[in-house]
């Protein structure tokens, strides 16, 4: 977009006046025609061709929208918000009624002439210069290049915009900048110019603080950052920061070199992992960039980001897993303990959509997660001051399970009418018994049991562990309740063993209009994506009948009523949202193919995890579906995602398993990969791992010295010092 300096002043002032101003009648005059004031497109998350790059710290979240057309939305806007505040889009910090993100873009002035981001002269793309995460946007400016570098500091509630313009003519240009500050103003009712220090601030809610480490001139709501005279094939540089609840002083205090000294160090101690494939290399990177965007200092996170705006004990165990495995031990330990603050109570119930409910609709698959999330976060770090702090409530959530209005003494299976996806009586669910129910506390139950030990409870420890063997024998041997029918893994089974097969809500007219559960004649439980989880978490052979059957059924659940690739969570005749595909649902198949054998299928869902929207920036909406919003909520970014990546790179594709005795180590290159890279963080230990093609037999090399592999498994202590390990495969 190309404008004169003096438009752009005169529209950037008389904006706000526009909208307040109607013509006057004269008495004889018919009414003229008044526009309805109606609110900016870029309030919706998914118009066509939205795609968001997200970056936080845990103090700030910010994110740059990108869009293929103006009536989609603006594109580069900025989203700013707190990390420690849930927000709709619309709510964010500088969202304007009528302007949207307008008001958010850099504007470059070259030679008088302004300049914002055009989709088709720009590109925006992530790079990791120090394993920083940095969103570069690229953007042509007359004939200058614009390059604008936005980071989030590790440890300050900041984001720093590096813009640098480059002189691409044979002549001298004059070239300057404007940078607007226009909060939201439901939020923030006071404004405060510095005219001394070129400091810009807002207040109400928060306060946020727009300033330039270089030169510039403050305007009533701007900034004039001024670049001067760049000669033919020169370029210069200017850094805008924007603080939230941050003041300009502490900021400089502490200074940007030493914040950057400090990022560094920070994303230094992260996963790494590269290998021959860039889009594979993409999802690792953006997914572990996410997931410390995603969670608050305090452990908060909105389970879909502009989206919900409630927390589920589901989605934060999810997170705290994938933190874990990815080197964010903070993340997943300030997680852990908020969840037990605040969503775990006295008597071992966990929140879902922040609520407690009654036993019959409880989600009973939460808390077996919870414990193994526990778990793992205490193998992978060592640390065992959440288990010491929080025993009672731990002890709490491995016996919720166990009692009498949950458990079948008979067969050591839990019930009530509620299922994974959050479906209960209304939407057809009978009383019964679930399958992630009993899986998730089949492996809670076992991993419990380290801790018993660990804390010299032994009564717990045999009874939990009598309690996971006896409900996996009957889950999958049990002659009338038994989740395998017609050699597959299914769904649900009533309280007198038969399977239930369909759901028939009560009152299909209650439904959203239009979507399956409303219309449908027949609404069918299987296949349920969440079956495969037995694959997933080893509770059976990956490459069984029963496993390749089951996997075999979730053929249906591709493409099942759209063309454009990926898994519904379900079938989609007992859908009460729209038909479409899933990312987090799709990683869940993934995984379970990969631990199969299927590469093929690996690859289609990975290739379309890159080519979805949210896919080049590497930030997924929670389903693409045409949801009837409302009743339903719009869609956001949801962070389960990122830890479904995670765990698919380092449980299975690198394969590290540590357990409360040991290493094991059993990787698999999928098909195409030749070489793999990564490095791990153990026990406080960095673990280097490389993988290549054996020729022969598999070998595997551990600081230089050959270690002999068992059944293609490397075994080993847990490290007490650095493992650089080398194995063909």
């Amino acid at each position: 977009m190309s404008l004169e300096r003096r438009d752009f002043l005169k529209y950037a002032s008389m904006g706000a006046l526009a909208t307040t101003l109607r013509p006057s009648l004269g008495a004889s005059q018919e009414p003229a025609q008044v526009n309805e004031q109606k609110i900016h497109p870029d309030f919706r998350t998914n118009n066509p061709g939205l795609e968001y790059y997200l970056l936080g710290n845990g103090q700030i979240l910010c994110a740059i929208q990108t869009s293929p057309k103006s009536e989609s939305g603006t594109h580069c806007g900025l989203l700013v918000m707190s990390s420690e505040h849930f927000a709709r889009k619309m709510s964010t910090y500088l969202f304007h009624p009528e302007r949207g993100l307008q008001n958010t873009r850099f504007t470059a002035i070259v030679d008088g002439k302004g300049f914002t981001p055009e989709y088709e002269k720009s590109t925006i793309h992530w790079e990791f210069p120090d394993r920083v995460p940095t969103i570069v946007i690229e953007w042509e400016a007359g004939n200058c290049l614009v390059r604008e570098e936005l980071v989030c500091p590790s440890h300050d509630s900041a984001l720093v915009r590096t813009v640098t313009i480059q002189n691409k003519s044979s002549i001298a240009v004059d070239a300057s900048g404007v940078i607007l500050l226009y909060p939201n103003l439901m939020f923030f009712d006071e404004y405060h110019v510095d005219r001394e220090r070129a400091t810009l601030t807002a207040m109400g809610y928060e306060t946020m603080e727009l300033f330039c480490l270089n030169e510039a001139t403050p305007g009533d709501r701007h900034l004039n950052i001024a670049f001067g005279k760049i000669p033919a094939g020169g370029k210069k540089s200017s850094a805008v920061v924007l603080t939230l609840n941050l003041p300009r002083a502490k900021f400089e205090k502490k200074g940007l070199p030493a914040m950057m000294k400090e990022t560094r160090k920070y994303w230094s101690q992260r996963a790494l992992c590269e290998t021959n494939h860039e889009g594979l290399n993409h999802l690792f990177h953006s997914s572990v960039t996410g997931l410390r965007t995603a969670v608050a200092q305090s452990g908060k996170m909105d389970a879909g980001i502009w989206q919900y705006n409630f927390e589920w004990v589901r989605d934060q165990s999810m997170i705290v897993l994938g933190s874990t495995l990815c080197g964010h031990s903070d993340v997943a330990e300030v997680s852990l303990r908020r969840i037990l603050d605040r969503s775990i109570d006295e008597e071992g119930r966990a929140r879902d959509a922040s609520r407690q409910r009654p036993a019959e609709t409880a989600e009973l698959d939460q808390n077996g997660q919870l414990l193994y999330a526990l778990w793992t976060h205490w193998i992978w770090t060592g640390d065992q001051s959440i288990i010491k702090k929080y025993w009672p409530k731990i002890r709490a959530v491995a016996n919720y399970v166990l009692k009498p209005e949950f458990l079948d003494p008979a067969t050591g299976l839990v019930k009530n009418s509620r299922e994974f996806w959050e479906r209960d009586p209304a939407f057809g669910v009978k009383e019964g018994y679930e399958h992630t129910y009993q899986v998730w506390n089949i492996v809670g139950l076992q991993v419990a049991a380290d801790f018993a030990r660990q804390m010299k409870d032994t009564a717990s420890a045999k009874k939990w562990l009598e309690a996971s063997s006896k409900m996996k024998s009957s889950f999958l041997n049990h002659p009338k309740f038994s989740f395998v029918d017609d050699g597959m893994f299914i769904k649900r089974r009533l309280m007198n063993g038969d399977v239930q097969k369909t759901f028939e809500p009560p009152n299909r007219k209650s439904m959203p209009p239009g979507v399956p559960l409303n219309v449908e004649k027949v609404s069918y439980c299987d296949p349920d994506s969440a079956s495969v989880y037995p694959i997933i978490l080893g509770l059976i052979d990956s490459k069984s009948p029963i496993s390749t059957k089951t996997l075999e059924s979730m053929e249906l659940l591709w493409n099942q009523r759209w063309t454009t690739g990926g898994y519904a969570r379900y079938n989609v005749t007992s859908e009460p949202d729209s038909p479409g595909s899933w990312p987090f649902a799709t990683m869940l198949i993934v995984r379970a193919y990969y631990e199969s054998g299927n590469d093929e299928k690996v690859w289609r869902s990975l290739d379309w995890l890159l080519k979805a929207p949210g896919g080049k920036p590497g930030a997924w909406f929670e389903c693409y579906a045409d949801r009837p919003v409302p009743p339903l909520p719009p869609l956001g970014i949801v962070p389960w995602t990122w830890a479904e990546i995670v765990m698919f790179f380092v449980h299975h594709l690198l394969g590290v398993r540590p357990s409360r005795n040991e290493l094991v180590i059993r990787p698999r290159l999928l098909n195409g990969l030749n070489n793999v890279k990564a490095t791990l963080i153990l026990r406080g230990q960095t673990i280097d791992i490389t993988l290549g093609r054996a020729e022969k037999e598999p070998v595997a090399l551990v600081n230089g010295k050959q270690v002999p592999l068992v059944n293609r498994e490397l075994r080993l202590p847990l490290p007490q010092r650095g493992l650089n390990i080398e194995m063909k495969v």
